[in-house]
């Protein structure tokens, strides 16, 4: 650490640490407006400057270091007068009118301006009034009326014309004309996010910033992160939703419920409604990154679009009613069928996007109330095969792994589909640790995405024989014989298993030979794999091979700290942990074990059902043959998720009741028989728990649509209905999450620092359980895929852009670029078979068709088609068979129709 001394007070920071970063961290203020936190200084706009003593002239902090002993001043005459002179060039070029006027401090906040009417750029006309970095510098700088130029043709308005605005996207607006030229976007974007999306184009005073070659920004290669915003000091760079709100009320720490990375965010709240997304710090995977579902799906429906009544049906219509009717018609319906069948006839599907909370409740209803383990959700047959494959291997599902280890790795071997858009921010750690680090990265995808450009290697399997490539990597590397001792010296088993043939896949030598070279070199090395949301038998063999990678690259004791499964929703994790599954109780325990389950009895006060109860497929399907009567759903979407659509419906139709909690009228919630209004995501408090199982703390934003109520409020009063007509002496006592996290953790240890107060104060992140983490790890057999059959490949998985929210009401714009719209099929493909982009194509399988316009494209291969698993409502899944087996995802039949 070094001394040094400030406008005379004397402070403590890191030798060497950037000088202008220790100022701010001690209140001192000092402008920039180029420089970045994190990334070499730029040093373009010398707005920094300062004295240092000893040192010639006035120096720039951002470029400065600190040294022992040093002497700075932020606030002599020199200093002030030099800044404002810098000041006065930047702005020579820049609307500056707002930014020198005179009265500004005469007309907070945002009185209409009185100075001179017809000029036009001025503060009240900027949608960044009040939160521009540079509005705010020329302020504390002094610029009012300091005017060096004055008698001289100013450049900014002796232009006869500025690029114009581009205004042509949804999500995001460039104005040239405010650009003061800091580079922070071109920066941001190449080297925060590795895009390059946005450059620098021309010479001298031709120069600007372009997005691409030129072109509008929805032509570029941006993927709307809003990096660039966050960075730009002027209004060169914003938001297009709600853009003239210049401040929010207040901004409300959440975290984005679209993926399981759990980015943490703040929402800036205006009259209730979520205005504006910025990154918030609390999360270290994320930390200042977000994707553009997080920055901008919030505002992917209006509030007229979410269920805001109780709802109950009528015959063939569904009619408004109070909370209580509501409730007592569920309650009373419930009763009926448990009293009438037995609990057994009652199953429950929870959304892997409801909080911790929420899901806990759900269970504890399920158990305590009704009787049944019947509680599932309808992506849970792929979770369920990926977490046993892990627990073959490691003993545990819950595994030690954490996320920030993806930017420090020297080696990474990405498994998905299409991580970049199913995962962005995991993605973007994995081109950080290529980037910054030099990895040596390989991916395993049928389907091309940006993490391949990034790529030492790119393994291109067909699909559904992505196990059988990373199997084929790990058995590699288990041919050595000194990787095998080494195992075999800790006690792992299945060594001498049968080694499937090699995978007939290019670059798998050259991918083989990186890892053995990082086996042997003791190099970082991280595994991730991202399943899709259907394919369940694929997802546990894929999940095995890649759990045998991480033994063979990284020995017994690294492999749990270095293979990631990336669940398919945020919580999918929680919703397991906790007991929102039918084999386990809350922690793991499994159903059928008496002394957990007699635990659990006396904690709650109810008997608890010994047998395991119904996967979500399993009790669809006993619907459709009557011996489950009544289902409950809280969130979840049966009918956008769950393979063989046409069967999954005829099963919600014969149900003699259908209670749906949700925010928006799904086409589960159009079956439902009396339907009860949750908050949406952000009106909602909570906790998620989230890939590497690190819980995040979610604070309620916004306030509920009309009478639509938390399901955690929602659950609690069902759940005390329910119990009075059953006459279960069940106690269902919370206020708010923070009680039922407060239980949890008196029930599950491990979540002790998951509290509401160690949260809040960033202490907080679950304690991993420790049952079965000596267990010895396996080597699992892992088995060649079939033939395929007849007919084209199907992938579907999640895409980046289309809003879940908006996909599941069938929104035309659920895609407002319109980009995720179409069947992919190859170029050759469609070629030969005469298919123009837009021309409408059907597939077709044993299970149902789906017609869709098509896009010839070179991101899929040949004999593959690829359709959005969001396109028009989860339509794919028409096309699917049964879950669980592998004609999950069978060939399709492609017929062209001409275009329309």
């Amino acid at each position: 650490m070094a001394t040094i001394t400030v406008d005379g007070r004397q402070i403590e920071a890191p030798d060497g640490a950037p000088l202008l970063e220790v100022l701010r961290k001690h209140g001192f203020y000092v402008s920039s407006l180029c420089y970045i936190e994190g990334l070499p200084p730029y040093a373009g706009c010398r707005t920094c400057l300062v004295e240092i003593e000893g040192a010639r002239g006035l120096q720039l902090s951002c470029t400065s270091r600190v040294q022992d002993g040093m002497t700075v001043r932020t606030s002599t005459e020199e200093v002030r007068e030099a800044r404002k002179a810098v000041m006065s060039i930047i702005l020579a070029n820049h609307s500056d009118r707002c930014l020198t006027c005179h009265r500004r401090e005469h007309c907070h906040p945002g009185d209409i301006c009185l100075r001179d009417d017809v000029i036009t750029h001025r503060c009240v006309t900027c949608p960044k009034n009040y939160r521009c970095e540079l509005q705010t510098t020329s302020e504390v700088v002094g610029m009012a009326l300091y005017e060096p130029w004055e008698g001289e043709p100013r450049s900014f308005y002796a232009m006869e014309e500025h690029p114009p605005a581009d205004q042509a996207n949804p999500f995001l607006e460039f104005d040239p004309k405010m650009c003061i030229l800091c580079t922070r976007c071109v920066r941001a974007c190449d080297e925060i996010r590795h895009t390059g999306a946005i450059t620098l184009s021309g010479r001298g005073f031709e120069t600007r910033i372009a997005f691409g070659a030129g072109g509008p920004v929805h032509e570029s290669n941006c993927d709307f992160c809003g990096a660039c915003i966050d960075v730009c000091p002027t209004a060169t760079l914003l938001e297009h939703p709600h853009k003239w709100v210049a401040k929010p009320e207040r901004w409300v720490p959440t975290v984005c419920s679209y993926c399981s990375v759990g980015c943490t965010i703040k929402l800036g709240v205006k009259d209730g409604r979520g205005v504006i997304v910025r990154p918030d710090q609390v999360n270290p995977v994320s930390r200042d990154q977000i994707c553009v579902r997080g920055r901008f799906h919030y505002d992917a429906l209006k509030p007229r679009e979410y269920l805001s009544r109780p709802q109950v049906r009528r015959g063939d219509l569904m009619a408004p009613v109070s909370w209580e009717e509501a409730l007592e018609q569920a309650a009373a319906g419930l009763a009926e069928v448990v009293q009438r069948h037995g609990p057994d006839a009652v199953a429950f599907l929870v959304s892997p996007l409801s909080t911790n909370e929420e899901a806990y409740l759900a269970q504890k209803l399920a158990r305590t109330v009704v009787g049944t383990n019947s509680i599932d959700f309808t992506a849970g047959a792929v979770a369920r095969a990926t977490a046993e494959a892990v627990r073959r291997a490691f003993g545990t599902e819950a595994l030690p792994a954490d996320l920030t280890q993806l930017e420090r790795s020297n080696v990474v071997v990405a498994v998905g589909d299409d991580i970049e858009a199913s995962h962005t921010v995991a993605a973007l750690r994995i081109k950080d640790a290529v980037v910054r680090n030099q990895a040596a990265l390989v991916v395993v995808s049928p389907r091309w995405n940006e993490l391949c450009d990034f790529a030492r290697v790119w393994l291109r399997p067909a699909p559904g024989h992505e196990a059988a490539t990373v199997d084929a990597l790990a058995r590699a590397l288990l041919a050595d014989e000194g990787v095998r001792q080494r195992l075999a010296a800790a006690g792992v088993s299945g060594l001498d298993g049968a080694a499937p043939g090699a995978a007939d896949v290019d670059g798998l030598d050259q991918a083989a030979a990186l890892l053995r070279e990082a086996a042997a070199g003791q190099a970082t090395v991280s595994v991730v794999y991202a399943p899709s949301h259907v394919g369940a038998v694929a997802a546990g063999h894929t999940a095995a091979a890649a759990a045998n990678l991480a033994l063979a690259a990284c020995g017994a004791e690294g492999a749990p700290r270095s293979l990631f499964i990336l669940p398919t929703d945020v919580n999918v994790n929680g919703l397991r942990e906790l007991g929102a599954t039918p084999e386990y109780l809350p922690g793991f325990s499994p159903a059928g074990d008496a002394v957990a389950r007699e635990a659990l009895a006396r904690a709650w006060g109810a008997p608890l059902a010994e047998t395991p109860g119904l996967t979500a497929h399993q009790a669809l399907a006993a619907a459709a043959e009557g011996r489950v009567k009544a289902l409950v759903v809280v969130g979840d979407n049966p009918l956008m998720l769950a393979p063989q659509k046409a069967a999954a419906r005829r099963a919600l139709e014969s149900l003699d009741l259908l209670v749906v909690i949700d925010a928006v009228r799904t086409d589960t919630a159009a079956l439902a028989h009396v339907l009860l209004p949750d908050a949406d995501t952000y009106a909602k408090g909570g906790t998620f728990t989230q890939a590497d199982r690190r819980v995040l703390l979610r604070h309620p934003a916004t306030r509920p649509v009309g009478e639509a109520r938390p399901a955690f409020r929602i659950l609690v009063d069902l759940a005390g209905a329910l119990a009075a007509k059953l006459g279960r002496n069940v106690s269902f006592p919370y206020e708010g999450p923070k009680q039922v996290m407060e239980e949890i953790a008196t029930i599950l240890p491990h979540y002790a620092r998951a509290r509401y107060g160690l949260l809040a104060a960033g202490r907080g992140r679950q304690v991993l359980p420790e049952a079965g983490q000596e267990a010895a790890a396996a080597v699992q057999e892992v088995p060649r895929p079939a033939s395929g059959g007849e007919g084209f490949a199907l992938l579907t998985s999640r895409t980046l852009y289309t809003s879940l929210e908006a996909a599941a009401i069938h929104h035309r714009e659920a895609d407002k670029l319109h980009r995720e719209e179409f069947a992919e099929v190859n170029v050759e493909d469609a070629a030969e078979l005469g298919i123009q982009d837009g021309d409408q194509v059907v597939l077709s399988t044993p299970h149902g068709e789906l017609a869709v316009p098509a896009k010839a494209t070179d991101a899929v291969p040949r004999g593959v088609v690829f359709v959005p698993l969001l396109y028009d409502g989860g339509a794919v899944t028409a096309l699917l068979g049964p879950e669980g087996t592998p004609e999950t995802v069978p060939p399709v039949r492609l017929a062209v129709r001409s275009a329309v």
